[in-house]
């Protein structure tokens, strides 16, 4: 037996409007005091998109510095070190699976690992430009 299931033009509407209000909300957010698990998550997820960011110069930064031989190499190490980074914090934040400050740690966990990268990536630009 088939179930159906109708939404009322009510339910619609709030849903839109949802829709509507969430991201001016999340674009909102106090990231220098988070007040609630949400606000924390997305304060998280912009600190890793913009320390994501930083790692992405740096790499194409040393990248248009490098010979092409060394380039390709470390096109190779850096896709090798972005599967490590990120399964090394699906691993470190496995317990936090199904959980509400499951998007919290893995953010953190990225972002960390991402400043790192960062750094050794600058010290290469330093090294390649001597």
């Amino acid at each position: 037996m088939k179930t159906k299931f109708a939404f009322s033009p009510v339910a619609v509407a709030m849903a839109a409007v949802a829709a509507a209000i969430l991201p001016s909300m999340a674009s909102a957010q106090n990231c220098k005091n988070p007040e609630s698990q949400i606000a924390m998550n997305t304060c998280a997820a912009r600190d890793y998109e913009r320390e994501d960011a930083r790692l992405n110069k740096a790499y194409r930064d040393v990248i248009a510095k490098l010979e092409p031989a060394k380039r390709e190499k470390l096109r190779e190490v850096q896709r090798l070190w972005l599967s490590y980074r990120d399964l090394n914090c699906d691993f470190q934040t496995d317990d936090y699976v199904g959980g509400t400050m499951y998007s919290l740690v893995h953010s953190i966990c990225l972002t960390e690992m991402s400043k790192q990268r960062t750094k050794d990536l600058k010290a290469m630009l330093e090294e390649a430009s001597m």
